[in-house]
């Protein structure tokens, strides 16, 4: 499960600088009404920059250390027999009027 969450995680940063290569100028160009804005957006970008590097290395040195090992056994679930249902009404019977 954490591979496949890191292997995620690898995507969606992936993803984001993806974007940030090919979209987010005109995100920029969009919010060029209002210099606050911008600002805001500006910075709000860069930290998420700041943050994704050091995400995905994490991401990528966790999917390294749980690698899932091909050559592991299936163990099948051991089924337990099945017990007869009681019916639902037996704890309301007595009590409804």
């Amino acid at each position: 499960m954490r591979y496949r969450r890191a292997r995620s995680l690898l995507y969606v940063i992936g993803l984001f600088w993806l974007w940030l290569w090919l979209g987010s100028a005109a995100l920029m160009a969009g919010l060029y009404h209002s210099p606050v804005h911008a600002a805001l957006a500006m910075y709000a970008i860069a930290v998420v920059v700041l943050v994704s590097i050091p995400a995905a290395l994490l991401a990528a040195i966790r999917m390294l250390m749980t690698r899932p090992h091909r050559e592991a056994a299936v163990v099948p679930l051991r089924r337990r027999p099945q017990q007869p249902l009681e019916p639902a009404e037996w704890w309301y019977d007595e009590r409804v009027s």
